[in-house]
């Protein structure tokens, strides 16, 4: 899609907003967004851009350092010297959030939901190498008493323990960070003449709030897409939609989203989370063999897979523009290595 006028004006009250919200540099942004002209042939549909959020600087990167900027400045105003967190067994935002709290001079504490597995490898090596401190819980409910014991057990040692979980911005941080991942993109494609047509992510409702958002205050022609990787939430629409007004609300906008207002896809989770699908592989080695871009089996894979699907349907014609947002997520491909040996 051309591009038509400029976003400047529409840009500037956005962004003088989102600076009065209090936040720490640790992202390297903007990220580059480049034409994927070699996937593009392959498919044979509209024209492809990747939005290299893989590439944000910390612990091999990813969308979380974008979010962590908002989040840890909550935990920096507290005066705090360890930050907990309970997350998945391999999580990228525990990953992340041990780079930036390492940035910070902070000392990490994750709880991982899961076994310690015999191999220890992806992001949890990655949690090791960066020097947290690694505790396991069998149970969610496991883990939110160990999050309360430990912490306890650092105040009893004189520091100041924050639980990110707890943290107020813990949502409103992803949907910020994505406005202004869409602001970026938004100008990068200006600046070569053009508009996107769509423009896919991996969520379940955080971060797409952001280019949803990003779609009603700017009035974009465009469909935000996201597609969802778990089925832990039954009306992501609805959670979006939800995260978005809270966003707004903080920062003083008066838009309002629908969760008639959200694209969500939920047909690529597959068996469940975390485990890879057909589609999702096909789409990691396409991107590997076509673009020599590494993506994940677990997030990205199965939103490629996705917006492949569309293309390849022809939902898109050869004059379109889409972008595919790359959040990261590389390390989860040594998890699973014996896909890729065939």
């Amino acid at each position: 899609m051309k591009a038509s006028g400029s976003y400047t004006q529409q840009f500037a009250p956005i962004r003088e907003a989102i600076a009065k919200v209090p936040r720490v540099k640790l992202a390297l942004t903007p990220t580059p967004l480049h034409e994927a002209t070699a996937l593009a042939g392959q498919l044979g549909g509209p024209r492809i851009f990747l939005k290299r959020d893989d590439l944000t600087g910390v612990a091999f990167g990813g969308n979380k350092t974008r979010n962590l900027e908002f989040r840890l400045a909550k935990t920096m105003s507290e005066n705090s010297d360890v930050v907990i967190v309970g997350l998945d067994l391999q999580s990228n935002s525990a990953r992340q959030t041990v780079g930036c709290c390492n940035k910070l001079g902070l000392k990490t504490i994750l709880v991982l939901e899961g076994e310690r597995p015999a191999d220890v490898q992806g992001n949890l090596l990655v949690d090791f190498l960066l020097g947290a401190e690694v505790h396991f819980a069998p149970t969610r409910e496991a883990q939110r008493a160990m999050l309360d014991e430990l912490a306890g057990r650092v105040r009893s040692e004189g520091k100041v323990a924050h639980i990110l979980n707890d943290n107020p911005m813990f949502d409103v941080a992803s949907a910020i960070a994505y406005i202004e991942c869409t602001m970026e993109i938004l100008e990068q494609l200006e600046a070569e003449g053009l508009r996107p047509n769509a423009v896919y992510m991996s969520s379940s409702g955080k971060g797409g709030a952001g280019p949803v958002m990003a779609q009603k205050l700017f009035t974009l022609d465009c469909e935000m897409r996201c597609v969802t990787a778990t089925k832990e939430y039954d009306d992501i629409p609805g959670r979006t939609a939800e995260i978005a007004n809270r966003t707004a609300e903080y920062l003083g906008l008066s838009l309002r989203v629908k969760a008639s207002d959200v694209v969500n896809y939920r047909d690529q989770v597959g068996q469940s989370y975390g485990i890879p699908t057909q589609a999702g592989n096909e789409a990691v080695k396409l991107f590997a063999t076509t673009e020599g871009v590494v993506l994940d089996p677990v997030y990205t894979g199965k939103a490629a897979a996705g917006m492949i699907q569309h293309i390849r349907e022809g939902q898109f014609g050869a004059g379109d523009v889409v972008v595919f947002v790359h959040t990261g997520g590389t390390p989860a491909m040594f998890t699973h290595s014996q896909l890729w040996l065939s």
